[in-house]
């Protein structure tokens, strides 16, 4: 009985030490690197938002990435700059890499550069030394910090889906913690990401933890906000109609991205033709996502 109850301790234990070392150490409490040269950094930063404007070529997309980090290297203090490298990061990890590694590093790399952005508040970066805890500092960032604290929290998500089990237990809470941050601030922001973050959420659970009707709300609230993002319905596919195994649906949202303009809204026209593509190749392979529920 002793010896079952030690094996018992020392498995508990190890799952423990698992568990808090699957925690991702995060760089906001990191040496900031000092200014190279603000003057290049302004240049560079011009040319890569030329680049942006046609990320729709995955070349481009690539290259304006490439000066980014060059800009955000030159001048380390640049909000503006590590930001607009951040959701960099993401574009061509998200739409344009194909190769799960480099897709791994690519996220990290803007997880990184986004908590680098977040360090240069001081009162964030005082709260983080203090408590440790991103919730707390977050809690100090105005509105004009969302774009980074978005843009960090999204890198973060993608990055820790594609790691394995423990490390995704390990990293929910504060991945959470950036997107409740962004609620809190403007629950309308940047085309319905809020409720498209919250919407896939439910749809990782399993009853009775989670209702999966939760994930239709956000996503009708998504919407609702942004008909015209086709993010919004094609998540909605990938996720809720799946885990419904609402087939029509799934059909129904992926035509609509589809057949939409993605010229809407100009400001994610590229997002929005990379989002056609990838709803294409879903509905292309639809028998792929309902195969073992047509059994």
């Amino acid at each position: 009985m002793l010896r079952v109850r030690y094996f018992c301790s020392i498995f508990l234990l190890a799952a423990f030490l698992l568990i808090g070392c699957a925690g991702r150490r995060s760089v906001i409490l990191e040496r900031p690197q000092p200014v190279i040269s603000a003057a290049e950094a302004a240049t560079l930063r011009s040319d890569a938002d030329k680049l942006w404007k046609q990320r729709d070529d995955p070349s481009k997309a690539r290259q304006a990435l490439a000066l980014y980090r060059r800009a955000f290297a030159a001048d380390p203090t640049n909000v503006e700059v590590g930001t607009r490298l951040a959701r960099a990061f993401h574009f061509v990890g998200y739409y344009v890499e194909t190769d799960p590694a480099r897709q791994d590093s690519l996220f990290l790399q803007g997880v990184e550069t986004g908590e680098r952005v977040l360090a240069l508040n001081p009162g964030f970066q005082a709260a983080y030394r203090k408590t440790t805890d991103e919730a707390r500092a977050l809690a100090v960032l105005d509105i004009s910090w969302i774009n980074p604290i978005y843009w960090t929290g999204m890198n973060y998500d993608r990055w820790m889906s594609g790691q394995g089990r423990w490390v995704r237990y390990g990293n929910k809470q504060r991945v959470e913690a950036y997107m409740t941050r962004v609620k809190e601030l403007d629950p309308n922001f940047f085309y319905g990401a809020v409720p498209r973050y919250f919407g896939v959420l439910p749809t990782q659970g399993r009853a009775p933890f989670v209702d999966i009707d939760d994930a239709k709300r956000e996503f009708d609230r998504a919407l609702e906000l942004a008909p015209n993002f086709f993010g919004n319905q094609r998540t909605y596919a990938e996720t809720y109609a799946v885990k419904k195994k609402d087939r029509e649906l799934f059909r129904k949202l992926l035509e609509q991205v589809i057949n939409g303009n993605p010229n809407a809204l100009p400001d994610v026209a590229p997002e929005n033709k990379f989002e056609q593509a990838i709803a294409k190749n879903m509905l292309n392979r639809i028998d792929e996502y309902f195969s073992e529920r047509k059994k």
